[in-house]
């Protein structure tokens, strides 16, 4: 090549914003890096939500980073993708651990947020310094990235000390030095979850402990031992009922602080049946958070009587006393009654069986019912899902109470068709409104006694209950015989539908939690707001059993476009022409950002009085309208359902309601950022195309960009065609380590520079190591320039990283072209070994980014041998043809593809 004129170099490079150097006698170049106006990025940082304006407001002249002017161009990236993230972030720069985090985090940070921001996390969490410290201090020691889950951190962050669980990784944040400035932390809070599952395994625990006990007394001792040791309950006492008052049974070692057991309300809570809080030391203020506290639960009766003990818990005083937790004591307390119910009923049997005596099958009757009764509770226990329940409770449950025939009916809240079971028939439908006593049982939530021609009691419905006392179904129970009504068999058929009860809430519960997973998991791959809105009328309603879903969103002016699905076209033709000032509860939910809930038609009249109600007429009784919110808590969308039968809506349905709601309004503005960060992207790449106006001859030249199909991992590739003397003509194909706006940034800069040392003339050898004079270290990725010379018959490569083209020859298998193994771009530090290789008509090069053969989940290789096939199958084809082709055959990934098909035509 050439000599290069250096002055033609220098002001070429001028106006691309490369200033040149001198030093001594050797060339040398660097980039003018001026930091951007401190103003404007604080703009840009403003508007990343509440800590956004909180951070542009900050003094930050009083912290070690300085003004934000100041601050490296590291930190303020990784401040911006922090901001926009919904994901809860943690940004700590520099030595001191200075903390930055966006909107999602402070929730983390409890009360101690208003004093986090700007401060040493040292400083703001002492507590758990001696636990976070060392990971921090390896990650900025270039340890590299630390992952931990469901880790255990004593936080003192709502004015006590309170035990909570996360799971968060810390990655080392680069800056312009190269060495880690300061730690990315992406957490979540695992809590909630982690505190259920202790939970859950105490409650399964006990279920087990208790399933052979046929004596009061023995409930309550394995009570105790069951509960003794765990977080959840480190203090227990049961009293048992008696004419005399409570009495003491069973306790652990802990004491109470003096004083205190005087003061338990056992009496009272025995005649009231409800629950009450009081501190563990009388002295001890019980308002103030972390106080300890015990809990004095009634323990019921199933059936509702009054309650047969009452059982005295601590509870752990590093965690809140929320309904949550009052819940699961309260659960603890049904499962000693279902037990307590169950022995009392074994009790009176064998009581009954003494007293009357009159044979011995009545008393080995009451064995066998004890032992069935045992083994109910035992197998239902670990019978896991509601098909599994149903199967046990027909088939185990009948020997319990001696009967000739047992059915069972449950129903789904707000459903119209019961779910009977039997044993000798397999499920099938049962209208509520039946005339049946099954159904009736349900309807009228009470006890039906079922008489036979005589008038005799012959069998029985009683109803099955939620812990608030509102049906679930139903049993029915037949004997042969008639059979008296007493209290025995009361006690021993209370016993076996409390413990079906309980199996079947907690399948409800587990089935609502795979609902809710699964509707995560399918939101979680929508790539589009289309995809979106179809999951959510698709999945949403399903994860609570409802119907007729739809969604309103804002269209062009004051208009409402709804979506629906499954909707019947009588119904969806009423909501036709929909406007912003719409009064109907879906319109209103979009406008005001207002939770709307109608237990049943009345409701609607009373709230929108006057107003026509088609979803009524339609069928619907309770439905429900949810505001969805942007970012900025700004509603962009109601969501409607609604159920065919009224529908109690508790406290576990509204937490159901708003977790929808938070997984919809997370997925809407990540598909909305995303397609606007990917058109913006892909604008950007698209006008980065050849510089080369002509092709040479006897050249044949395809060239093709195509985008990222998610857009995740756009802006990075590109190619360029710079024509030479002598009819030669430069190919160059890139990728930037990168993504996005800034990948997009990025190869604008080294494609503008690499085109312009090309065209000035450097020496093939030297291109990538004047590169690297020219722009440092600063920017990493992989690049590929071939020199054609089509007179010439040879094809000269240099390769920095970059995959191997392919030569194709007329009559031979295609051959990737391997060349001496090179540095990427920005780490090149001297000349680089030239490839030639020949390149003769009728010969096919393609060169191409990583993109193209690359796939999740598959080798390599395995790539690049589909794009030789590929090639095979289209070789005699045109250059144009055989581009088409490959992005074709070879499917799209989660990476954007450049493509630079050449043929030799002579």
């Amino acid at each position: 090549m050439d000599k290069i004129d250096n002055a033609a170099l220098d002001a070429a490079l001028v106006r691309f914003g490369v200033s040149p150097t001198r030093p001594d006698a050797e060339r040398r170049f660097r980039v003018d890096h001026t930091p951007p106006d401190g103003s404007r990025w604080q703009d840009v940082l403003a508007t990343g939500g509440e800590m956004g304006v909180a951070i542009t407001a900050h003094d930050w002249s009083a912290t070690p980073l300085g003004p934000i002017g100041c601050w490296p161009q590291g930190l303020r990236t990784a401040v911006v993708i922090c901001l926009h993230s919904r994901f809860p972030i943690l940004l700590l720069w520099g030595d001191e651990l200075v903390m930055l985090y966006n909107d999602a985090f402070r929730p983390i940070l409890g009360s101690a947020e208003r004093a986090a921001l700007g401060r040493p996390a040292v400083a703001v969490w002492p507590e758990i310094w001696d636990v976070i410290g060392p990971m921090l201090a390896g990650v900025l020691a270039g340890a590299g990235a630390t992952w931990d889950e469901d880790q255990r951190l004593l936080l003192d962050r709502n004015g006590f000390t309170e035990e909570c669980y996360f799971t968060f990784s810390l990655s080392p944040i680069i800056d312009e030095s190269g060495e880690a400035g300061g730690v990315f932390t992406a957490i979540t809070e695992t809590t909630g979850r982690v505190v259920s599952e202790r939970r859950l395994r105490l409650l399964t625990t006990l279920a087990t402990a208790l399933v052979d006990v046929t004596e009061p007394e023995e409930v309550l001792s394995r009570t105790v031992k069951a509960l003794t040791g765990s977080p959840s309950v480190p203090f227990v006492r049961l009293y048992l009922a008696g004419p005399d008052g409570p009495r003491l049974v069973a306790g652990d070692e802990a004491e109470p602080a003096p004083g205190a057991e005087a003061r338990w309300p056992l009496a009272e809570v025995l005649v009231d049946g409800k629950l009450r809080l009081l501190p563990v030391d009388p002295a001890d203020d019980p308002d103030r958070p972390g106080v300890p506290t015990v809990a004095v639960v009634p323990v019921p009766a199933p059936g509702g009587t009054a309650p047969m003990a009452v059982l005295v818990a601590g509870l752990n005083p590093r965690r809140p006393v929320d309904a949550d937790y009052l819940s699961f004591v309260s659960l603890l307390a049904g499962h000693v009654g279902t037990a307590l119910a169950g022995a009392l009923a074994y009790r009176a049997q064998h009581r009954r069986a003494e007293t009357v005596a009159r044979d011995v099958s009545d008393r080995q009757r009451a064995l066998r019912q004890a032992e069935a009764l045992a083994r109910l509770a035992g197998a239902l226990s670990s019978a896991q899902g509601r098909p599994a329940i149903l199967d046990v409770v027909t088939t185990v449950a009948p020997a319990v109470v001696d009967a000739a025939a047992l059915r069972v009916a449950i129903v789904h809240p707000g459903t119209t068709l019961l779910e009977v079971a039997d044993r000798d028939a397999p499920a099938g439908p049962l209208p509520v409104d039946a005339d049946q006593p099954l159904a009736r049982a349900v309807r009228e939530n009470a006890v039906l006694p079922l008489t036979g021609d005589g008038a005799e009691t012959t069998g029985l419905c009683l109803p099955l209950r939620y812990g608030d006392g509102g049906a679930l179904g139903a049993l029915e129970v037949r004997w042969t015989r008639p059979v008296a009504d007493d209290e025995a068999l009361r006690n021993l058929l209370d016993a076996v539908a409390g413990l079906c009860s309980q199996a079947l809430q907690r399948a409800e519960l587990t089935g609502s939690a795979q609902a809710m997973a699964d509707f995560a998991a399918r939101l979680s791959v929508a790539r589009s707001t289309a995809e979106a809105i179809d999951v959510i009328l698709d999945a949403a309603p399903t994860a609570l059993g409802a119907v007729l879903p739809g969604l309103a969103m804002r269209d062009e002016g004051r208009l409402v476009r709804l979506w629906y699905h499954e909707v019947p076209e009588t119904l969806s033709a009423t909501f036709h022409d929909l406007t912003i000032d719409d009064p109907r509860p879906i319109v209103h939910a979009l406008r005001t950002g207002e939770r709307i809930l109608l237990r049943d038609r009345a409701d609607f009249a009373a709230r929108f009085p006057g107003l026509p109600d088609p979803v009524g007429a339609h069928g619907l009784v309770t439905t429900v309208a949810l505001p969805l919110f942007d970012a900025q808590r700004q509603p962009i969308a109601g969501l409607g359902f609604g159920w065919w039968r009224e529908r109690p809506l508790r406290e576990s349905d509204l937490a159901l309601l708003d977790t929808i709601a938070d997984l919809c309004e997370q997925t809407l503005e990540r598909v909305r950022l995303a397609a606007a960060e990917h058109n913006l992207v892909t604008r950007l790449a698209g006008r980065l195309r050849s510089s080369a106006l002509t092709t040479p001859d006897g050249l044949e030249i395809a060239t093709r960009y195509q985008p990222a199909m998610t857009g995740l991992h756009l802006g990075g590739d590109w190619y360029d065609l710079v024509r030479q003397d002598d009819d030669r003509l430069a190919v160059v194909v890139g990728d930037v380590v990168g993504h996005q706006v800034e990948a997009a940034a990025d190869m604008a800069q080294l494609r503008t520079v690499l085109n312009t040392l090309i065209r000035l003339g450097v020496p093939l050898p030297e291109l990538f190591l004047r590169l690297t004079e020219l722009l440092g270290v600063g920017f990493l990725g992989t690049c590929l320039v071939v020199v054609v010379d089509p007179a010439g018959r040879a094809a000269h490569l240099v390769r920095a990283g970059h995959p191997h083209p392919v030569l194709l020859r007329a009559g031979q298998d295609p051959q990737a072209v391997h060349t001496t193994n090179a540095l990427p771009m920005g780490m090149v530090d001297a000349p680089m070994t030239v490839t030639t290789v020949p390149f003769e008509p009728g010969d096919l090069l393609v060169a191409y980014t990583d993109g193209l053969v690359e796939r999740r989940g598959q080798p390599y290789d395995d790539g690049v041998a589909a794009l030789h096939r590929a090639l095979v199958a289209v070789r005699d084809e045109p250059a144009e043809a055989i581009a088409d082709a490959l992005l074709r055959d070879l499917p799209g990934t989660d990476d954007d593809r450049a493509l630079v098909v050449l043929r030799h035509t002579g």
